[in-house]
């Protein structure tokens, strides 16, 4: 096959696959996902082969019809009856594509199964990621996901879930496992690649669609999902400063802020004042949003209200306590001036059996040691960083700031 009949088929496939798999669920009365799976993949399978021969005009409707003609045949064979248009009629376009997309998600987030068997699923029948991929992404080997998947559809099948039955999108439990998975799909997505590009802009491009579906839908829980969607939108508004020229990590405090996409940063400030004015009550994702806006907001890094952001992290551990915003809250607070404080919170950490082996830790060990002119200890914390798991953009990183110290000592 050419190049571009190949690029096409996998942008079609990345971009389509969750959608083609919720129609072919809610038009055609087939309610085994595995072999909604098939059908569609078998689709993609044929375009392979006949598309490098001659590419079709619509490759997009040429895929639906393909989907529509396999799914009539699946039906004629299972129900061994005369069947009619409607029965197996699959829209291109349908007004309600990201509905029927939004009700497989729900059935993803059963709480039967763990946030992150949640996460695989749904990375692979709603983002349509393949095995491989998810692999890549969550750093783990392709049989573990396949065993996964494999046993998320046998339970499925067992507990013959109806996807046409009414779907209460503002069940408060389910909500919150819908809206952790589109966070954790976000920040996969947002993850830079050794090209120094998102690893994944598409998924952070399903996220946002997702929530904005939510948000107009009108969910009783809609605070949440806008102060989510704006955090998301500043996360991304920024995501431009995270290299320099020569694709090299920069640090917050030398990030060129006059990149930052303006725009996108007003639209998150409408919605975090809107989940605001919906509810007093402060909730994770709120916090998020709001220690976000205090970094936009302010015109440049020494400007940054650091007592205020570690007030805001303070409140943030009580909610959703973990050993990252454990970490942020130390350095709001040492960047702010509560040195002890600060110092506190990280040797805490340092005990931390999940967390004492994590380059960030190491890192800003480093940094305080420097500040301090303690230059050997700051080293010392920088080598035990590169022993830590790290790509290679922050070994890169890590290298420099050694290279720099190394010059002073």
């Amino acid at each position: 096959m050419t190049d571009e009949p190949t690029l096409i088929l996998a942008k079609l496939y990345r971009s389509y696959f969750g959608k083609m798999l919720s129609a072919l669920i809610y038009h055609t009365g087939i309610k085994d996902i595995a072999v909604c799976e098939d059908i569609v993949q078998e689709a993609f399978v044929i375009a392979a082969e006949k598309w490098s021969q001659n590419l079709p005009d619509q490759p997009e409707a040429w895929l639906y019809k393909t989907i529509r003609n396999i799914a009539y045949n699946t039906l004629k064979k299972a129900n061994k009856k005369q069947l009619f248009e409607e029965d197996y009629q699959i829209p291109i376009q349908c007004a309600d594509n990201e509905l029927q997309l939004l009700k497989v998600l729900y059935v993803c987030a059963q709480s039967a199964f763990s946030p992150k068997i949640q996460l695989i699923v749904a990375l692979r029948y709603i983002n349509g990621l393949q095995v491989k991929r998810i692999a890549a992404l969550l750093g783990t080997d392709e049989d573990s996901i396949s065993k996964v998947l494999y046993r998320w559809r046998a339970e499925s099948k067992n507990h013959q879930w109806d996807f046409e039955q009414e779907v209460d999108f503002n069940r408060e439990p389910q909500l919150k496992r819908v809206l952790k998975i589109v966070y954790v799909m976000f920040t996969e997505g947002f993850k830079l690649s050794v090209k120094g590009t998102l690893t994944d802009q598409v998924l952070c491009e399903d996220a946002l669609s997702i929530l904005q579906t939510l948000i107009k839908m009108g969910v009783s829980a809609a605070r949440e999902v806008k102060a989510l969607y704006a955090l998301l939108l500043y996360h991304l508004a920024r995501s431009c400063s995270r290299l320099n020229a020569i694709d090299e990590l920069v640090e917050l405090a030398e990030q060129d802020r006059s990149c930052w996409n303006k725009e996108m940063i007003a639209v998150a400030n409408g919605y975090l004042l809107e989940s605001k004015r919906e509810s007093k009550k402060n909730s994770s994702y709120q916090l998020e949003a709001a220690i976000a806006y205090l970094h936009t907001s302010a015109l440049t890094f020494n400007a940054i209200n650091w007592p205020q952001i570690a007030h805001l992290y303070t409140k943030l551990q009580q909610l959703n306590p973990s050993p990252f915003i454990t970490l942020n809250h130390a350095v709001a607070l040492y960047l702010g001036g509560a040195y002890e404080a600060a110092v506190q919170l990280l040797n805490g950490l340092s005990t931390n059996n999940f967390f004492k082996n994590h380059h960030l830790l190491h890192c800003f060990w480093a940094k305080i040691y420097q500040d301090q002119q303690q230059l050997i200890k700051a080293l010392s914390h920088y080598q035990e960083a590169l022993l830590c798991p790290i790509n290679a953009l922050e070994e890169q990183f890590i290298k420099k700031k050694m290279a720099a110290i190394q010059l002073l000592n």
